[in-house]
């Protein structure tokens, strides 16, 4: 993406992104397009990808999910498939050359209506189904990028922007990411079976759901279930439900004032050891010297400097 032509492009794209995206996270006119904007690094945060194409279009970001890390910038897009909880920090931003981005949500009817009318075969040759993938964006993907922003400025939004993106998503079932998109698609896929799941568990992750449960709501037996699981996630279900656990026991313990042992029970712990221990596996610090340290810097200058970019 280096040619003078898609630089020029991706100059023009980040131009639109500073002004339609005045704060760190923007709804737009446009159905299903969020943008971002940091001027600053950001620490490592557990939240929540849903299914999502993220383009960054300056700057830089790490994902980790459990021991896999994702390094993309504007030379690469990611694809989300699935709901995942995974630890993700901006790396690259600065007041003069901001970390921006743009989101482009999607469900999977709109995935399998381009499939039927287009007559897409996935590649039969390409990996197993993931729920996370990197791909290279092209110059064909950042000019639907240009022309969707640029509906922003034309009031063609409402007309424009959802042919724009259809076209987009073909783009992007066309490429490296394909197959990935054609799991989700696909009601009686591993992916689509597993996703059930997932939400389930988003749903009822402070509850100790019965081992029976999770595969019957995937329509798969024991070991298919949890096998099937750790190779879409990347996770075990325990492991899964934990990062939920954590994530909303530090907001409970930054947004309520509630005590550490207080939040871990909240959200399922019944150890406060349990709870400081796998605490501190993902956030480096015991919860109590996690938050005097961002109530030291502030919690409402904190949530600004690094939660608000992930809303």
């Amino acid at each position: 993406m280096k040619s003078e032509g898609t630089s020029d492009t991706l100059a023009s794209v980040q131009a639109l992104i500073r002004r339609h995206c005045p704060r760190k996270s923007t709804q737009t006119p446009i159905a299903d397009l969020t943008l971002y904007r940091c001027d600053n690094t950001t620490d490592p945060l557990l939240v929540v990808y849903e299914p999502r194409i993220y383009l960054i279009l300056q700057g830089a970001k790490t994902v980790t999910i459990h021991k896999r890390s994702f390094h993309y910038d504007e030379n690469h897009y990611l694809v989300a498939t699935v709901d995942l909880p995974l630890s993700g920090h901006i790396t690259r931003a600065t007041p003069e050359a901001p970390y921006l981005a743009a989101c482009i949500a999607f469900d999977p009817e709109e995935i399998s209506e381009i499939i039927v009318r287009s007559g897409i075969q996935p590649d039969l040759n390409a990996p197993l189904a993931a729920s996370l993938g990197l791909s290279r964006v092209t110059p064909d993907l950042l000019t639907l990028i240009h022309r969707l922003l640029r509906a922003l400025d034309e009031g063609e939004h409402g007309f424009m922007a959802p042919l724009i993106k259809q076209e987009l998503l073909y783009r992007v079932l066309l490429g490296d990411q394909g197959h990935v998109l054609h799991e989700i698609a696909d009601q009686k896929s591993d992916a689509s079976r597993i996703n059930r799941a997932l939400a389930h568990m988003r749903a009822h992750f402070t509850e100790d759901t019965s081992p029976l449960r999770l595969p019957e709501l995937a329509g798969m037996g024991q070991s298919t279930f949890y096998r099937k699981f750790q190779q879409i996630t990347g996770l075990s279900p325990v492991q899964y439900r934990k990062r939920l656990r954590l994530q909303e026991a530090r907001r409970l313990m930054l947004h309520e004032d509630r005590l550490a042992a207080d939040a871990g029970f909240a959200v399922g712990y019944e150890s406060p050891s349990h709870f400081t221990r796998d605490y501190k596996l993902i956030y480096g610090l015991p919860p109590h010297q996690d938050v005097a340290r961002i109530r030291e810097i502030g919690v409402a200058r904190y949530r600004e400097m690094n939660e608000d970019v992930w809303i």
